[in-house]
């Protein structure tokens, strides 16, 4: 998080952006993050700078990214398979062209997207369309 004063944290249809509030009281833009997925929410935690965005769609899939470093980098966890992976998968050269490789998705096509996101004790919660709940006891690594 932004070492002056405030992080927002946006959620976009192209991705998370950062927006940080200097010690001057300015503002600065970060991003886009999140590989340009749609993102529907983002959480943070001040103490430690972790940042938690969920999202995705019928291109993607739903997933959960997480930033351990305010920011700074971002790893995915896929929970759902999107068209992509469908395309990918029977066509090489579109794999190549996506930069795609095969990944887990433990809830196979059961839901698209991440909508909201939570904390309740050590647990990390995310909520999806069509609705239901899904927990994380490891910080969102595995769901």
């Amino acid at each position: 998080m932004a070492s002056g004063g405030l992080t927002l944290l946006v959620g976009t249809t192209k991705g998370a952006f950062l927006v940080d509030e200097s010690a001057s009281g300015g503002w600065s833009v970060r991003g886009p993050f999140c590989d340009g997925w749609p993102i529907n929410h983002a959480i943070g935690d001040p103490a430690t700078g972790t940042i938690w965005a969920g999202g995705g769609g019928d291109w993607h899939g739903a997933g959960v990214w997480r930033s351990g470093d305010g920011g700074e980098s971002w790893q995915v966890a896929r929970l759902t398979r999107g068209t992509m992976d469908d395309w990918a998968e029977h066509d090489p050269e579109v794999a190549a062209l996506i930069g795609w490789t095969p990944a887990a998705a433990p809830f196979g096509k059961d839901f698209a997207q991440v909508w909201s996101r939570g904390r309740a004790g050590d647990r990390l919660l995310a909520g999806t369309k069509p609705a239901s709940l899904l927990a994380s006891r490891d910080g969102g690594t595995s769901w």
